[in-house]
């Protein structure tokens, strides 16, 4: 489960969970700045392109990402800015190679003032 005060944080919070399970964040540096902007068909949608975005990223230009800030999000769009460096196996130890992001399960609500989700991946 992911949870967030807000959509943003949750957004943030699943992102960082994704990068948790592939490798160890607080090994990744924040020396590079990528700015994501997306759009889909629903908050659920949403989620699945943010995270298959960063899998993306991993998977053409070897980067890790620690720190995300969500800047805009309604029910259709997103605009962030993701913090990181490229992977470097002297520094990063992949724990596991995360194939895709699925929509599985995947709703998300708000329950007594807090946002959560749960993701499923295809690892």
């Amino acid at each position: 489960m992911v949870y967030g005060d807000t959509l943003p944080e949750l957004f943030a919070h699943a992102a960082e969970a994704l990068f948790h399970i592939m490798t160890t964040p607080r090994s990744v540096r924040e020396r590079e700045a990528r700015r994501v902007s997306l759009e889909a068909g629903g908050l659920e949608g949403l989620l699945v392109s943010w995270l298959n975005e960063f899998l993306y990223l991993f998977e053409t230009e070897s980067l890790l990402f620690r720190r995300f800030d969500v800047v805009r999000l309604d029910e259709t769009s997103l605009d962030a800015v993701a913090c990181g460096e490229p992977y470097d196996p002297q520094r990063h130890r992949i724990h596991t190679t995360i194939k895709a992001v699925t929509h599985h399960q995947l709703r998300i609500r708000r329950e007594r003032g807090i946002w959560k989700t749960r993701v499923v991946f295809d690892i």
